[in-house]
């Protein structure tokens, strides 16, 4: 059955598929790898005229490209810019949640990786800040990543599907500010939060997710505010 578009989702029969906007994906595809290669034009020139002043950050740096005024220089220098702005599309393409919803799964991608969870595992679906959110039967996260569309373009395709989409986390009061040392939670949890603040400063947002996991083991949940975390139990715990 040929499918039907409605803005970033595509339906086809009872499946819908959610991805990244096409204009929006145009605009990052065309317009990124555009913006590098400006700057590599622009930069240099740029240093030279700012070479003089004389109260000037990072002199050294900024003088090095203002040297760089061969036509061979140019070319690496722009170069460099067109690729880095192509690799920071795809960067960002990747750490990007692809989804795939019928009545009976849903169906996760992110990084080249994909998860599927049955209708039944997941109790609530809702936007945390920017960020989607699938929890499941325990209440613990299942999926917490980052997704292009609008929310009201979310809610109506999980619902479209009889998945239970909430306008809020429905646990949000039962969470508390990680405070090292408190009694309330057990030596374990404190070491495991510890090493999780640890790998968010080093910006290392896969060993927080596997710490984020190993949590939840022991019967906990634990998301992010700013730089500090915030633990609740898991229902039922």
């Amino acid at each position: 059955m040929p499918g039907t578009e409605r803005g970033n989702s595509q339906v086809q029969g009872r499946t819908t598929h959610l991805r990244h906007p096409r204009s929006d994906l145009l605009l990052l595809l065309i317009g990124t790898p555009v913006l590098g290669l400006l700057l590599g034009l622009a930069l240099p020139p740029f240093a030279r005229w700012v070479s003089g002043s004389p109260v000037l950050p990072w002199r050294a740096g900024i003088e090095f490209l203002g040297r760089l005024d061969a036509p061979w220089q140019l070319g690496l220098f722009v170069a460099a810019g067109f690729v880095v702005g192509v690799l920071l599309v795809f960067t960002a393409l990747s750490e990007e949640l692809s989804l795939k919803l019928t009545d009976e799964r849903v169906e996760v991608g992110r990084d080249g990786r994909s998860r599927t969870f049955g209708r039944a595992d997941v109790s609530a679906v809702f936007f945390d800040g920017k960020q989607l959110v699938l929890l499941g039967a325990d209440s613990g996260e299942l999926v917490r990543g980052a997704h292009a569309s609008r929310a009201a373009a979310l809610a109506d395709a999980f619902r479209a599907h009889g998945y239970p989409w909430r306008d809020a986390d429905p646990h949000a009061s039962l969470f508390h500010r990680w405070v090292p040392g408190t009694p309330d939670l057990p030596a374990e949890v404190h070491a495991l939060l510890a090493a999780r603040k640890a790998a968010l400063k080093r910006k290392a947002p896969r060993d927080a997710g596997d710490l984020g996991e190993t949590v939840r083991e022991l019967g906990y949940v634990v998301r992010d505010e700013g730089t500090d975390q915030y633990w609740r139990p898991l229902a039922g715990a």
